[in-house]
């Protein structure tokens, strides 16, 4: 079980949500604007995040683009906005589902469920240190540590990008569709708009440097450019 920080203006919202989640067995602590969000990322303790985008003088939006300097906490947020642009910019910021407004608390289980699994399996089978090679660069990927390191940088990731190279590169040379990724690696909380990939590779693309680790295969996807040690 999880502790889970649910931020969200509207009482009856919250305290519908926070009741549900509660029954799945999370704990859940509750804020009702963005003051003290940052801190309790920080601090450690929160296992995930339901940020409102449209909070009293603070955007869901801007407070996610701070977390993800420093924290990787997986991140669902809560909107009316229900536009694909308004989706590709969360998922842009680092997020790791999009909830929008009206919905069940039921649906918000399930989202959260999803994503706690996803987050626990990801070093499922992988738990060794795997090195790559491109160019003059080495890529690492320590799935018991759940660590990234390019070069001797440690390489920070969501939980959407770490599942998506994990997944790239157990099979380099490997062609993958975006709706395959879509498939294997997001799942449920991608609700199937395949830009969700291109968003997420670009995001990879950006943390992981100069060299092409991962390459567009036009048409049809993407693979994994590396080669293992």
């Amino acid at each position: 079980m999880a502790v889970i920080l649910l931020v969200e203006d509207n009482q009856h919202i919250r305290e519908a949500a926070a009741e549900f989640l509660r029954l799945e067995g999370h704990t859940v602590q509750e804020l009702d604007t963005g003051a003290g969000v940052l801190d309790a990322v920080r601090s450690g303790g929160i296992d995930l995040l339901i940020l409102d985008v449209m909070l009293p003088k603070a955007s869901g939006f801007a407070l996610a683009r701070e977390i993800r300097g420093f924290s990787g906490v997986p991140i669902v947020f809560l909107t009316a906005k229900d536009s694909e642009s308004d989706r590709i910019i969360g998922f842009e910021l680092g997020a790791d589902d999009y909830v929008v407004k009206p919905f069940s608390p039921k649906e918000l289980v399930l989202r959260v469920r999803a994503l706690l699994r996803r987050v626990q399996d990801d070093g499922r089978d992988t738990g060794h240190i795997q090195g790559f090679r491109l160019q003059n660069h080495r890529l690492e990927i320590d799935g018991t540590a759940h660590l990234v390191r390019l070069d001797t940088h440690q390489v920070e990731l969501t939980s959407s990008e770490w599942e998506i190279l994990l997944h790239i590169t157990r099979y380099p040379g490997q062609v993958f569709s975006r709706e395959a990724l879509l498939r294997s690696c997001l799942g449920y909380s991608a609700d199937g708009i395949t830009r969700t990939v291109d968003t997420h590779i670009g995001n990879l693309r950006q943390k992981l440097g100069e060299a092409e680790w991962i390459e567009t295969v036009r048409g049809y996807g993407y693979r994994f450019g590396g080669e293992p040690e």
